[in-house]
């Protein structure tokens, strides 16, 4: 997926989760008001159902579901669906309660408690879309393909945002033992995660090491992006060919 039709598709998830979190309720309050059923006792519970019980999480889903998608197609599209592809799947699953969340209560957007909240995946996977917007693929210069301690930095940060992202998400158990039809797996988890969540914090509890491989992570990023990170890089194509021809 090219990225001009990728930010398009990201847009469109987006507008369509926000719409679901933050205009559906008022939709549904003009609905009652206009038709009358709050008069009669009960009479406005088909409304909320199919809006508030369908149409609201059939729109956060399918936002949802968009989001991942067209950030699989866009690594396919860059060749890098194999070796990202897992580490995404799993910042998306960790930031998917706190999706549901916002949807749920959109007043929660403005409150500060809850934006300090956000899980740490969830910020790792809000960098990395914007990357993939931001990164072009035309020319010689491939997408992450920095210098070596740049690469080594971005993917060592990203390993540790998904093991963070799976330490930290405390429905991660229940998940993998309903979906996989396995409770001697959710067990597992459940009990590995503490030991997890010690070692990402240093044993110090705090979320302040995962922050700062966050900003290591961002800023490995953003340094990719400038024009002389890519100066070590392997030949250009065009220098190869004509190397072969010169032979």
């Amino acid at each position: 997926m090219f990225a001009g039709r990728y930010l398009w598709w990201m847009l469109m998830g987006i507008g369509i989760f926000l719409f679901a979190a933050l205009s559906l309720d008022y939709i549904t309050w003009l609905t009652i008001q206009l038709s009358g059923c709050g008069e009669m006792a009960g009479a406005c519970q088909p409304t909320l159902r199919l809006i508030s019980g369908l149409l609201k999480p059939a729109c956060i889903w399918t936002a949802i579901g968009i989001l991942f998608v067209a950030t699989l197609l866009r690594l396919h599209r860059l060749s890098l669906l194999w070796s990202w592809g897992p580490v995404v799947t799993v910042w998306f699953v960790a930031s998917t309660p706190i999706l549901l969340f916002l949807a749920a209560d959109a007043a929660a957007l403005t409150q500060p408690a809850t934006l300090a909240a956000l899980p740490v995946a969830f910020l790792f996977l809000a960098a990395f879309v914007a990357y993939l917007t931001l990164v072009l693929e035309d020319g010689d210069t491939l997408p992450l393909a920095a210098s070596v301690p740049l690469r080594r930095t971005i993917r060592l940060t990203a390993v540790y945002g998904a093991l963070a992202g799976a330490a930290f998400m405390s429905e991660l158990s229940r998940i993998a033992g309903t979906l996989l039809d396995m409770p001697a797996l959710a067990v597992v988890i459940a009990l590995a995660q503490p030991y997890l969540q010690t070692v990402l914090t240093l044993g110090t509890g705090s979320m302040a090491p995962a922050y700062a491989v966050l900003a290591a992570f961002i800023a490995a990023l953003a340094a990719s992006l400038l024009p002389h990170a890519t100066a070590r890089q392997q030949p250009s194509r065009r220098a190869i060919m004509l190397r072969r021809s010169r032979r």
